[in-house]
């Protein structure tokens, strides 16, 4: 095998490759970058970790017919370090791989290709093309309320529903929620919704910056993503999401609407007084309402905001950090907060212009 290829060609396909290969499995061949020659033009770059999967046909010259692996994040830092606009890699005894480029040469232990597991092929799914800038936005909306405690597994990743017009995004980690809707044409028309996992989803966005148009198919258990010559397999969570529609408040007594930029920054100066345990407190009254927060070994804060407030007193709490994290995905001016009582969940929405939502869990204070 043996190939001659374009730098910045050869590091986009490893970029995603290296991100995408296990180096802390039991597995020595998962942390490799499998790399095969077809014909003299193409070159096949394939990573995975068995649950997601990269497969990249990269332009060469001088192509001769094999197949290797190698580390994937070494041979990713050789390649970014390496002088000029070309290299070549050439396998050579006990498959090993010589790398040149300029008066540089590298030699880099391998290991045969036979023994790469067979990763999905998208060749059997039925594709359709999407706004790459929508899915990103979606993501984007809903990737910071995923469940990172893995014993949860089904809250382990975002929901994804779609009837081939639009389309939605759910996560939860118990503690809040968020919800994304958007018109997706040409999506595809699932029946139920498929549960991505965290690792692929972060995957989803790294593929999607920059890009143009994107083609995605689901074909169970698999969601594939296509970007120009890249193509992405997502092995979908088998759990059941939760019934989170139960979660998202339908009626509420109290309101308030209030400027984003001075909620956040606000919360954020509360947020310094706060610990982990108490939150901040925010005490909702005629003329608007209040953000306090104590911590016995640091001190106090206490700072009233103008905001236009419906229905009786409330004090709430409420974990400071999902506060900014929330607020901070949001676009409009103003925001909305629903309240029932002082230990039910806080609806937060934009005001207008944005099908978007959250819900925030209320601490005791």
């Amino acid at each position: 095998m043996e190939f001659r290829i374009n730098k910045a060609e050869f590091v986009r396909g490893l970029r995603l490759a290296q991100s995408i290969a296990d180096r802390k499995s039991t597995m020595p061949m998962l942390a490799n970058v499998l790399l095969r020659v077809s014909g003299k033009t193409k070159l096949l770059c394939v990573a995975t970790d068995l649950n997601v999967s990269l497969s990249a046909e990269l332009k060469i010259s001088g192509g001769v017919e094999g197949g290797l692996t190698l580390g994937a994040k070494a041979l990713h830092d050789i390649v970014v370090n390496l002088p000029g606009d070309e290299l070549t890699l050439r396998k050579v005894e006990n498959n090993w791989a010589e790398i040149k480029a300029g008066k540089v040469s590298y030699r880099v232990v391998g290991m045969p290709d036979r023994d790469y597991p067979k990763v999905p092929d998208h060749r059997e799914a039925t594709f359709a093309e999407v706004d790459a800038n929508t899915l990103r936005e979606m993501i984007d909306r809903t990737l910071f309320s995923v469940c990172n405690d893995e014993t949860r597994f089904h809250l382990n990743g975002v929901l994804f529903e779609s009837n081939g017009s639009s389309a939605r995004m759910v996560s939860t980690d118990g503690h809040r929620l968020s919800r994304v809707d958007r018109a997706l044409p040409g999506g595809p028309q699932l029946s139920a919704g498929v549960i991505i996992p965290k690792k692929g989803v972060l995957e989803i966005k790294k593929v999607l910056d920059g890009a143009g148009p994107c083609r995605l198919a689901i074909k169970t258990p698999y969601l594939f993503l296509s970007v120009a010559d890249l193509t992405l397999a997502v092995k979908l969570i088998e759990a059941q999401f939760p019934p989170y529609e139960q979660v998202i408040p339908k009626s509420h007594s109290r309101s308030a609407v209030v400027d984003r930029a001075l909620f956040i920054d606000g919360i954020k100066r509360a947020q310094l007084m706060s610990s982990e345990t108490r939150g901040v407190k925010l005490s909702f009254g005629e003329h608007g309402f209040t953000i306090a927060s104590d911590n016995p070994d640091l001190g106090e804060v206490r700072e009233e905001i103008d905001a236009d407030f419906k229905g009786e007193p409330v004090a709430v709490g409420f974990n400071p950090k999902y506060m900014v994290e929330l607020l901070s995905q949001m676009q409009s001016d103003q925001v909305a907060i629903d309240l029932g009582g002082e230990l039910d969940p806080g609806l937060i929405r934009p005001l207008a212009g944005d099908d978007y939502l959250g819900v925030i869990m209320p601490m005791r204070i």
